[in-house]
């Protein structure tokens, strides 16, 4: 049979048991503080990515209380005082990569929230460029650039391996060609597969 974890004990509940001076289990109270810094390390992940508006600062205080109770507590035995140095050592870690990113945040050099806001910058960017007519040829040339690889695929049963700079240029060369024959016409692309080829046509639309 699993043992179940024990529950986290809230800073108020701990305060309590420290003015009664109620008497703990040490073992039960490390299985404790070990769930409690793994739930308090996900949460600043959490934090972190912007899922939670604000730092877990109560778990954090309740951590940090449970620790300083189990330090005066009366250990037995060498076992209870290596975890408790084990798992306090684990929290200082954290504790230090904490502040670093907070430091990291406020400055605006943490990478995560940097590449973040470059992502932001860059979307909006694309969606501003998609309204122009550059912007609107670039994403017909890439809807033709796919149906004509999967018109391909299709025909040969096989991933088609493309490129789609060539693929553009190509196209491009054939536009300038068509000009120059046809002048102000429409023109206008369609795919086409005849005797197992599959081809671009462009034509007058």
């Amino acid at each position: 049979m699993q043992e179940e974890v024990p529950k986290n004990i809230s800073e108020t509940e701990l305060h309590e048991r420290a003015r009664t001076g109620a008497k703990i289990d040490l073992r039960i109270e490390l299985q404790r503080l070990e769930r409690m810094i793994e739930d308090l390390a996900v949460d600043y992940e959490k934090f972190f990515m912007q899922i939670l508006p604000f730092a877990p600062e109560k778990p954090r205080k309740a951590v940090e209380l449970l620790i300083r109770q189990l330090l005066k507590a009366p250990f037995h035995n060498s076992a209870t005082k290596y975890k408790l140095t084990s798992l306090r050592s684990r929290y200082q870690m954290f504790r230090t990569k904490w502040e670093r990113i907070e430091r990291q945040r406020e400055e605006g050099i943490y990478i995560k929230d940097v590449f973040k806001a470059d992502i932001r910058e860059r979307n909006r960017f694309e969606d501003e460029k998609s309204q122009t007519t550059e912007g609107k040829t670039s994403k017909s040339m890439q809807a033709l650039f796919n149906s004509y690889k999967t018109a391909l695929e299709k025909s040969t049963g096989k991933a088609a391996n493309l490129n789609y700079e060539k693929f553009k240029k190509q196209l491009l060369d054939r536009a300038k060609a068509f000009r120059k024959t046809n002048g102000d016409k429409k023109m206008k692309f369609t795919i086409k597969e005849k005797n197992g080829r599959v081809t671009v046509a462009i034509k007058a639309g």
